[in-house]
């Protein structure tokens, strides 16, 4: 009796897996609806303007605090679902000005509540005299995210490049 259990119970086992291979269509939603090749929203946690990096690889949001002279940069996972902690401690933007281009370079931010880290962290800072909150178009000239490598990403602030 229970070797014919165990053949029974292999039997059903085997008639599921292949009864629910993965060449089928589905009928139901995904998280989103759109694919990655098209162009389409996230909205910046932060209010800023969105960077999307490769084909939905990852994020950045930039921040413009002209009060405190600062700007804020945040990394984040694909469609901006959650904080990407990146392995660098620092990178800079090259901001595109009426009278010439100017360096910005953001620096590392740790965070003991969160755990993160000079070198592993999702926040970055940079001090930049004189800012005021206008739109400025800027590239990122190259940085690595994941292991990928990103070359010339434009954006504008506030727009962003989504």
């Amino acid at each position: 009796m229970k070797s014919i259990l165990i053949i029974l119970v292999g039997f059903l086992c085997a008639v599921f897996l292949i009864g629910c291979g993965s060449d089928h269509t589905h009928e139901h939603d995904h998280d989103h609806e759109h694919t990655h090749s098209e162009p389409h929203y996230h909205e910046p946690p932060h209010g800023g303007a969105g960077v999307t990096l490769g084909d939905e690889d990852a994020h950045i949001e930039f921040l413009v605090e002209p009060q405190d002279g600062i700007v804020y940069a945040w990394f984040f996972k694909p469609h901006m679902a959650s904080y990407l902690r990146v392995q660098f401690e620092s990178f800079n933007i090259v901001v595109k000005k009426p009278d010439g281009e100017v360096e910005w370079k953001f620096e590392a931010v740790a965070n003991p509540g969160t755990g993160e880290t000079v070198g592993d962290t999702s926040q970055f800072v940079a001090k930049v005299d004189g800012i005021e909150e206008k739109p400025f178009d800027a590239v990122i000239p190259e940085i690595t995210v994941l292991g990928k490598v990103y070359k010339n990403v434009a954006f504008n602030y506030p727009k962003g490049n989504q």
